[in-house]
């Protein structure tokens, strides 16, 4: 039987649930999201996380923060204008990304050429729907390219991500089968 979530989930406990699911887990996709499920969703229930934070440079959205900093593993909450978009791209590590308010379009690919020739990819999507608060996916290799699309005006997501983005990253256009490699801050 799981242990009991405290009443109301801070984002240290939600952390220290994160770290201890990826302990005993490691980063496989179907067992991580299942072992950090009811904690990222009881925090998710939080009406105070756009409070809690601290300003952080977003790459692909005007408003980000963190929740959360220990130097390997961030939480990261950011606000999505209605229509925005973030187009597929790719970190180089795993990504927990949950939506906090309103629903968003997400997409997971992964690629299914062999990476031969520079600018072409072919896209496969894995997980394509529209996610409503408290919901969460894991993008993870071999499918670890996603992408995102804010439905409604008060769209927010969380993301929990352990390790450092790379540095240059992917950007895709699945229409096109195309990418292009954008050098990033290797913000987290």
């Amino acid at each position: 039987m799981p242990a009991a979530l405290p009443a109301q989930m801070t984002v240290r406990e939600c952390a220290e649930a994160v770290i201890a699911a990826q302990r005993r887990h490691g980063a496989g996709p179907a067992a991580l999201l299942a072992a950090v499920g009811r904690p990222i969703a009881a925090l998710l229930e939080r009406d105070d996380l756009r409070e809690q934070g601290i300003p952080r440079q977003g790459n692909n959205v005007a408003w980000s923060q963190y929740l959360y900093f220990d130097g390997d593993l961030s939480f990261l909450l950011f606000e999505v204008p209605e229509g925005g978009s973030v187009p597929p791209h790719d970190h180089g590590v795993w990504e927990l990304f949950a939506v906090y308010r309103g629903r968003m379009r997400h997409t997971v690919y992964r690629r299914t050429d062999d990476g031969a020739v520079a600018g072409y990819a072919k896209l496969a999507a894995t997980d394509d729907r529209v996610m409503r608060a408290g919901e969460s996916a894991i993008v993870a290799p071999p499918a670890d390219i996603h992408g995102f699309r804010a439905l409604d005006g008060d769209a927010m997501g969380l993301t929990v991500v352990s390790g450092k983005y790379k540095p240059d990253r992917h950007y895709y256009d699945p229409d096109k089968d195309s990418y292009v490699v954008k050098r990033t801050a290797n913000l987290r």
